[in-house]
């Protein structure tokens, strides 16, 4: 146990002191060589300033300036001149933080923007902004920025960037390569136990608090707990006020409450509506909210005909499960449930990662065939499903199993993400795969893939 602590204890001081580098980094630097204008969204506290303000600059070898509009005074100063301040800063990288602030700042941008296409390529400043709320931050850039940036949402830590494996995670493989060889199984065989047990206890206490980097940043249960409940209560007492449309705060917080309660599950508005005693709207309201401040996630079913992906019930999730612990207090969600949660927000994590980003969806037809999950682009799908156990058998892959056999031309494997210690095949072309395996876990001297 004394060992198991000190791991533990070791991993999170790890993160403090070398400032781990984000995989989000992979994207932007190609784009930001071409655009002017990088735009980088995130929830609160999920390290959009700390890249922005120090792994970009670093990364790019440029000189930067940074001005935050956290600051009245800067918000001042930018409403009188916003232009000029724009055009006298002469380091070729700005970053200017929560920008959604001061929305007096996008029109004399664009001027700004549009008069450096005039000047040589290396005499144009690059610009990236960053902002907590999705729902006014988009609105000023669909006015006034559209076509002029790239847009990226930053996440909390992923399970490889807590590990700091900075190689392809092993789903990266499954995904392009289509399938699982068993040369890979013997590369996993190959594993030291000793990377293997420390690869299962961070996946254990990325389960457990989540990925906020702040979280990661402290060794004491209660003092993670307590920083998660004040996240909790700062969001609704500021994040939500800022974008409005609240007339109470607490049936907007017992909204949360129940629709975390229902992360993993078909989403019903009425039925939470009738729950809370609110009027439809005022929950759809709510759970928009929501959504665009990256609280929750609504994933679509996948159906061949698309207008019926518009119009079917999706699944909702809360993807952080230390803030759920947050949100739920005294309640609590099954183990399945938190589970499933827990794997969406890896596969939310990493597909925007990939060159072409595949879309995610999950599957349930009226015959009663479910399969939590199926990634989808580039003609093909990869159907995965969910064990909260630590053993698979061959009656656990039979959806995946019917999904291949009716879906020929576009699937070829099925997987299914569990807890467990072994990578297996259980059926022809159907994988019982490792969690802390299959989402990059591995710490840095284990295997990986490139």
């Amino acid at each position: 146990m004394q060992i198991c602590l000190a791991i533990l204890h070791f991993i999170c001081q790890s993160v403090v002191m070398n400032n781990i580098p984000r995989h989000l980094l992979k994207v932007i630097l190609p784009r930001i060589k071409q655009e002017q204008v990088i735009v980088l969204t995130g929830a609160r506290q999920t390290g959009k300033t700390t890249l922005a303000q120090i792994q970009l600059p670093k990364a790019v070898k440029l000189q930067s300036d940074y001005l935050s509009f956290d600051d009245p005074d800067e918000r001042l100063r930018f409403q009188k001149s916003a232009a000029a301040i724009l055009e006298s800063l002469k380091s070729p990288l700005i970053i200017l933080d929560e920008v959604q602030k001061i929305p007096a700042l996008f029109d004399p941008l664009k001027w700004v923007v549009d008069r450096q296409k005039h000047q040589k390529s290396s005499a144009q400043k690059k610009f990236v902004l960053t902002g907590s709320s999705q729902l006014l931050l988009m609105k000023n850039i669909r006015e006034t920025m559209a076509g002029r940036v790239a847009l990226f949402n930053l996440h909390s830590f992923a399970l490889s960037e807590v590990a700091e494996n900075e190689n392809a995670p092993f789903i990266s493989m499954i995904w392009n390569a289509g399938g699982i060889s068993s040369k890979e199984e013997k590369l996993f065989n190959t594993l030291p136990a000793a990377n293997m047990r420390r690869a299962i206890l961070l996946r254990d206490e990325h389960r457990v608090w989540g990925g906020y980097p702040p979280v990661w940043q402290k060794s004491d249960a209660a003092d993670k707990l307590n920083w998660l409940r004040d996240y909790r209560r700062t969001y609704l007492e500021r994040d939500v006020a800022d974008v409005g449309q609240v007339s109470s705060m607490d049936n907007f917080a017992l909204t949360q409450k129940l629709l975390c309660t229902r992360t993993s599950g078909i989403l019903s508005i009425s039925e939470v509506a009738r729950d809370l005693a609110l009027a439809v709207n005022t929950v759809k309201r709510y759970l928009g909210l929501l959504a665009v401040t990256f609280q929750c996630f609504v994933v679509p079913p996948y159906y061949e005909n698309v207008g019926k992906r518009l119009i079917k019930s999706p699944k909702i999730y809360f993807p952080d499960p230390g803030l759920n612990s947050a949100i739920l207090g005294d309640l609590s969600i099954s183990s399945g449930a938190a589970y499933e949660s827990w794997v969406f927000a890896e596969l939310l994590k990493w597909k925007q990662l990939e060159p072409v980003e595949p879309e995610l969806y999950f599957y349930r037809t009226s015959g009663g065939l479910e399969i939590d999950f199926l990634i989808a682009g580039q003609g093909k799908i990869l159907p995965i499903e969910v064990k909260s156990g630590n053993r698979v058998t061959a009656a656990d892959g039979g959806s995946l199993a019917q999904f291949i056999r009716e879906h020929p031309k576009k699937t070829t494997t099925g997987i299914i993400v569990y807890p467990g210690r072994e990578l297996t095949q259980i059926r022809k072309n159907i994988w019982a795969v490792p969690d802390w395996y299959l989402f990059g876990g591995i710490p840095p001297g284990g295997t990986s893939f490139k």
